[in-house]
């Protein structure tokens, strides 16, 4: 089976097998029918580079369904569409997933990655979540803290516990997140962006113009998986000591520099697409394959471009960036294999 349109690069990889997951009841039965053969889990697939062919049996994610319950805990399947979840639940009259709209993907594949965007991360609203466990086979309750959230992280991308991507222990079928009445939520504004958008303005947003605000940026900014293939951002933007983010501010007092409360007093944020843009890598091409031209952080696929020159391309500009900063650029999305 071609998993063109189950990759949001639009790469052409191959599976001898696909298997479409719409209950946990049927993982019982995959669990039971593979055995110990390879496989893996695909959402929409916005997150990961395939090459081919893929050697596994590719389990796609399509356990739906979504209700709030009274106290505000949204529940939703892991099948279900990342934006539509969060724009319904503010069409229901409930805020506090608004800075995080129009981010590709599944629901289910939200807290493996840990998304985040303009200052609102998935962790902070998570109580808990669902995974069949292909080990145990059964159904596992995680709540946050077993989670193991950190910057775009998880247990759920950690080897160790997850295991390698053919053969992934968890498979999430559910999650629960905390949300308030749009009257009683506290939006949060005061990231880049998002922060200029509203300058000026004498009372806080509601949640839903904080919503289209989002979306402006996010479109003005970034391309449309639907028109080119790509999986949003490509690299995490580094987190380094504040010694070398002082030195390399004397250099370049331009560079972009965010303070991590969480990480203690001794570490910061930088911008990665500064750094790749300052390598010339902005607009740059490869054949097929490319960073787009509006956002150095965004690798695309312009048509026919395959996961090695995708990984290709990634690797220049890793080492373009060591090179010439001394930091490396650590990819976001799986690859498989």
């Amino acid at each position: 089976m071609n998993l063109t349109a189950h990759n949001t690069l639009r790469i052409a990889a191959r599976a001898d097998q696909v298997l479409q997951i719409d209950s946990e009841a049927a993982l019982a039965e995959i669990s039971q029918q593979l055995g110990q053969q390879p496989r893996c889990i695909l959402g929409s697939g916005s997150n990961v580079v395939l090459h081919a062919p893929i050697p596994a049996t590719v389990l796609l994610s399509q356990i739906k369904g979504r209700h709030i319950r009274p106290q505000g805990v949204l529940v939703a399947g892991a099948g279900e569409n990342w934006h539509e979840v969060v724009m319904w639940s503010l069409a229901q009259g409930y805020g506090g997933l608004e800075n995080l709209a129009l981010i590709p993907g599944t629901v289910g594949a939200a807290p493996v990655q840990n998304i985040g965007a303009y200052g609102v991360e998935i962790s902070e609203r998570l109580i808990n979540l669902t995974a069949w466990d292909f080990q145990s086979r059964q159904l596992h309750t995680f709540s946050k803290a077993e989670c193991g959230f950190a910057y775009r992280h998880s247990i759920f991308k950690d080897p160790a516990l997850q295991g390698p991507w053919n053969q992934p222990r968890f498979f999430i079928t559910q999650v629960q997140l905390q949300l308030a009445p749009i009257a009683k939520a506290e939006v949060n504004i005061g990231y880049g962006d998002l922060k200029a958008a509203f300058a000026g303005h004498s009372n806080p947003p509601s949640p839903m113009e904080v919503a289209d605000a989002v979306m402006a940026i996010r479109r003005r900014k970034l391309p449309d998986p639907a028109e080119i293939g790509n999986v949003g951002s490509f690299f995490k933007n580094p987190i380094i000591s504040n010694v070398q983010a002082k030195n390399l501010r004397l250099l370049h007092p331009d560079l972009p520099q965010y303070p991590l409360t969480d990480h203690g007093s001794d570490q910061c944020k930088i911008s990665a697409a500064w750094l790749i843009e300052r390598c010339g890598f902005k607009g740059a091409r490869r054949g097929d394959v490319g960073v787009h031209q509006g956002h150095a952080l965004v690798l695309v696929n312009h048509g026919d471009g395959t996961g090695r020159e995708i990984l290709a391309l990634a690797h220049e500009i890793q080492q373009a960036v060591v090179a010439r900063f001394g930091v490396f650029l650590e990819p976001e999305p799986v690859f498989m294999p």
